[in-house]
């Protein structure tokens, strides 16, 4: 009986806590949730991003969606631009460059699958345009 109740149970939990499941609906920019997605988005970005010695920052939030699936999908785009900060470096305030060839503004598309409830978060996608 467990075995039944728990995934509808938390089927139900997701829908109440997030929406319908299904399609994607556009999302609040300014949400806790989606600027937390942005922000690992960005941390993991920044991560693999071996070709630059700085860190990127996000310069605007283009659009963000979100979908409920077995957790929330997050699909955001946003441009980011080079920060005067070298990654490795213990920086707290890394601003964006206001040369124009030295930020190297350019917009990313990042989707983030996030598991609140199992406390999991992954970026799924990532899709740059080049600098």
């Amino acid at each position: 009986m467990w075995k039944t109740v728990v995934p509808i149970l938390a089927t139900i939990f997701a829908a109440v806590q997030c929406g319908m499941p299904g399609g994607w609906q556009d999302a609040d920019i300014h949400s806790e949730s989606v600027l937390s997605a942005l922000n690992y988005a960005v941390a993991q970005h920044n991560r693999g991003n071996q070709a630059d010695a700085f860190l990127h920052k996000v310069v605007q939030i283009v659009s963000a969606q979100t979908q409920v699936v077995a957790g929330i999908n997050y699909e955001i785009v946003v441009k980011l631009g080079r920060t005067n900060c070298q990654k490795g470096e213990a920086n707290t305030d890394c601003t964006v460059y206001i040369d124009p060839a030295k930020a190297r503004i350019y917009q990313c598309t990042f989707r983030v699958w996030s598991c609140p409830w199992l406390n999991d978060i992954h970026v799924t996608k990532k899709k740059c345009s080049k600098p």
